[in-house]
């Protein structure tokens, strides 16, 4: 029986092969004489044939990301440029991604990228603030922009070219290549109904958000996955501030947390980006180079479709789970504003890519915040 199906698949990959040594040159030819349309070029076959049929494309690299492949959003975007990067190149680019970890350290992607050691990132430079605190601006901030009013200053106003300053640089070519939902204030054990209730909580969050939270009395601890996990089952962690309702539900917080804020405002929007190591992205053509920024926009498409249209029903889980969904009080909010005033000049003084990128930013938004106000309810 095993012959019998190692000659079937033998006698499948001859077939293929002969066809286009032999077979394909003939019908060619009969097509020319007959003014039939000539045969499918070897490029629109890729697109019909398993990879493991296909001629090795002409660019392939490995794509390290910071989220488990089987998490909505985020982590489908991943395999999605790896579709769709071969279909718009027909074959001819190949991203695969691997899960984290695999290639590097999720929390030190940018300096592997920067060093060479792997050829492609997608991740949030949220990761990298403390290398590079301007990284932050570029990964949503407290109270910032909307992704519209984000995305006209990176492509209308000078985001793109100050990104461009920043992370190359240090190596790196970056592309926005996905946009996720404003994150949630955030899950806890226990009913928040003014500042009392936030001092001296165990709570999981990170870069200027959670500087927010420290000055409003929280004890922020930022762990990994795991041991996040541990703590929560352990009772040492008392809250979480993590994603979007959809990303939060699936990693299932609503176990151990019964009261969930879906309030954004630590990050406004949440920005991904595909980023190559600079030598990598330089070795492409021109047409490559455009193949992979199409299907990165294509991206910043479909994520922002699909992270507004599924967040309805990941509230309607939650709440089917026992969890109470509310918002936050007034006076909370505008306790998270005045504190991240401070951390704001803080950041700013600190560091002169920051202070150079945010008042940029916030040139744009002030004129932008004109239209804004005339033309929206």
């Amino acid at each position: 029986m095993r012959n019998g199906v190692i000659g079937l698949i033998i006698g499948v990959v001859l077939g293929i092969v002969l066809g286009a040594t032999i077979i394909a040159p003939r019908l060619q030819r009969t097509a020319a004489s007959t003014g039939a349309p000539p045969s499918p070029a070897a490029a629109d076959l890729a697109k019909q044939l398993p990879r493991a049929l296909v001629a090795r494309p002409a660019v392939s690299l490995k794509l390290a990301t910071a989220y488990p492949l089987e998490m909505p959003i985020a982590g489908a975007l991943a395999r999605r440029i790896d579709t769709r990067i071969w279909d718009v190149s027909r074959g001819q680019i190949e991203i695969r991604p691997y899960p984290p970890g695999a290639l590097a350290p999720a929390e030190a992607l940018f300096e592997a990228l920067g060093s060479g050691a792997i050829d492609a990132a997608l991740f949030s430079p949220q990761s990298a603030g403390d290398l590079v605190p301007a990284l932050r601006i570029f990964a949503g901030l407290p109270f910032g922009p909307s992704t519209d009013e984000f995305l006209a200053w990176m492509q209308f106003g000078t985001g793109d070219q100050l990104l461009e300053e920043v992370a190359g640089s240090r190596g790196v070519h970056a592309l926005i290549c996905g946009v996720l939902p404003p994150a949630s204030f955030g899950w806890f054990r226990r009913d928040v109904v003014g500042l009392q209730d936030l001092r001296g909580l165990q709570m999981n969050a990170t870069g200027l958000s959670a500087r927010v939270l420290a000055r409003i009395g929280a004890s922020v601890v930022d762990l990994p996955p795991g041991a996040l996990m541990l703590g929560l089952e352990q009772g040492s962690v008392d809250a979480v501030s993590w994603s979007s309702p959809a990303i939060d539900r699936h990693m299932g917080f609503a176990t151990w947390l019964k009261f969930y804020y879906p309030q954004g405002w630590g990050k406004s929007p949440t920005v991904l980006y595909l980023m190559l190591g600079r030598k990598t992205w330089e070795g492409l053509n021109a047409s490559q180079q455009a193949q992979i920024e199409t299907v990165c926009g294509d991206n910043v498409r479909y994520s922002s479709a699909e992270g507004e249209a599924t967040q309805f029903a990941a509230l309607k889980a939650i709440y089917g789970e026992g969890v109470h969904v509310q918002r936050l009080s007034p006076s909370i909010e505008d306790a998270l504003k005045q504190a991240w005033q401070p951390v704001l000049q803080d950041a700013i003084d600190s560091d002169p890519d920051f202070q150079r990128v945010w008042q940029s930013l916030s040139a744009f938004r002030a004129d932008w915040s004109v239209w804004r106000e005339l033309s929206r309810q």
